[in-house]
């Protein structure tokens, strides 16, 4: 059974629980309340009546003849037909000062014995102080009170059918509005496991559905976006893995054929392709780890300014051979819980970028500041700066946005930056103009108050 059909069937079936109940609950209420009406009222028109059978008995000093009084019916006349009714003295029996009934609306109590039980509720006839009669109420409903009980049940059932078919055509109505857009998630959902993963579903609701819709696509356009990494990746990974695998391959051939002497000079190039292809998996290992969360950290209290102040003293050598100047400007006692060596990593792949970009005789500037509860680390060269266009995905696998430098590098070392930088609870972006260098930054939180002096 679809989802449509279970929706109106439910909806139905609690309207008509509901109007089931309401019409027993409200009939038997109605009723319940009439009959106390009926019941307060016939006390009221008894006082008025057991004054008038007083007189009665005044004048003729016995109840002959009171029968007539009480067989009296009247004939009630509506535009739908006629109901004979009793009349005023019709819903008593009288009785005497001995118990018996004497006169009655209803021939089956003739004669009768009432008992102190019934006589209760009965309203005395006086007649110069003595209690001559008893006028006692009969709880029978009459057939104009039946009528009327009758019309009230008919309206509820009305009613209820009438409620029932507009909750019947609603629910219809509102089965169709939440299984057409359900079938469109379901026909999206079949074609994005088919494979078309640049399907979308119209979101035309703003309602719970409508944000499922926002969520399908959301997670449509993830599911196309890593798709898209991964064929990516693999193509980036075969062209890094093509180049030295190339070189090993034909310098390897060219020994085998005699064309190379098997000897140190030639063996040399393949080593070197080898330790780069052994570089390349390495950072492939340490990047999946980092991005999976699994990259083991030696945590530890860690001063940042000191830490940048050894890598760019061991670094310095390599910037005096390409004529570049180191600038410091670091911060002291900037404490943070870090892997010191994943750290320093992170510090050298940009430092080594910047160096690469530099002009000779530029400068590379490195500061560490403060700022609020977290240590920041700039690295800023003079390099040609990163086109717009690029700047957003430089810290992605493999990215090398300038064609002329596609050689330089694996394209990983800013990628595991960021990985590793995000796996101490950090941050890392760039800000560069062309022509006017790159900056580079990360920051860490620093580990519990640690303050900051200017060096």
């Amino acid at each position: 059974m679809s989802f449509s059909w279970k929706l109106l069937g439910a909806m139905v079936l609690a309207v008509s629980l509901a109007v089931g109940g309401t019409y027993i609950f409200s009939t038997h209420g109605i009723r319940s309340g009439f009959a106390a009406y009926l019941s307060r009222m016939r006390q009221a028109q008894g006082q008025e009546l057991a004054e008038l059978l007083g007189a009665y008995w005044a004048q003729n000093h016995s109840w002959a003849g009171v029968s007539r009084f009480f067989a009296f019916q009247v004939t009630i006349t509506f535009s739908h037909g006629a109901i004979r009714q009793s009349g005023p003295l019709g819903q008593y029996i009288l009785v005497d000062n001995r118990g018996k009934v004497v006169a009655c609306g209803e021939p089956g109590y003739m004669g009768r014995t009432v008992s102190q039980e019934e006589l209760r509720y009965g309203i005395p006839i006086v007649h110069q102080g003595e209690v001559v009669g008893t006028l006692v109420p009969v709880g029978k409903v009459g057939p104009l009170e039946e009528s009327f009980l009758r019309e009230v049940r008919v309206a509820s059932l009305a009613g209820g059918a009438m409620g029932l078919a507009a909750a019947a055509i609603l629910g219809a109505v509102l089965a169709f509005q939440l299984a057409r857009p359900l079938r469109h998630l379901i026909h999206a959902t079949e074609r994005i496991a088919a494979g078309e993963l640049s399907h979308r579903v119209r979101i035309r609701a703003r309602d719970e559905i409508g944000r499922l819709a926002r969520a399908f696509n959301h997670m449509a356009e993830s599911l196309e976006r890593s798709e898209r990494a991964r064929k990516h990746l693999l193509a980036d990974i075969a062209h890094e893995l093509r180049t030295p695998l190339t070189v090993i391959q034909g310098n390897l051939e060219a020994m085998l054929d005699g064309v190379f002497p098997l000897s140190q000079e030639s063996l040399a190039p393949v080593y070197e392709e080898t330790l780069q292809l052994a570089e390349l998996v390495e950072d492939l290992r340490e990047l999946t780890l980092a991005e999976a969360g699994k990259l083991p950290l030696q945590r530890e209290p860690l001063d940042l300014g000191q830490l940048a102040e050894r890598v760019c003293e061991a670094i310095r050598p390599v910037a005096a051979e390409e004529g570049i100047h180191l600038e410091l400007e670091l911060g002291r006692d900037l404490l943070v819980e870090a892997d010191p060596k994943r750290i320093r990593q992170v510090l050298g792949n940009i430092l080594a970028n910047a160096l690469r970009y530099s002009p000779a005789g530029g400068t590379v500037s490195v500061s560490v500041r403060r700022e609020g509860n977290g240590a920041v680390v700039t690295v800023r060269d003079q390099g040609p700066g990163i086109p717009p266009e690029d700047l957003p995905h430089i810290f992605e696998r493999f990215y090398k946005g300038d064609p002329a430098r596609s050689g330089q590098g694996s394209g990983l070392g800013l990628a595991i930056a960021k990985a590793i930088v995000e796996a101490h609870g950090g941050r890392i972006w760039a800000e560069s103009r062309l022509g006017e260098g790159t900056a580079v930054s990360f920051s860490l939180p620093l580990r519990g108050d640690g303050s900051s002096e200017s060096a």
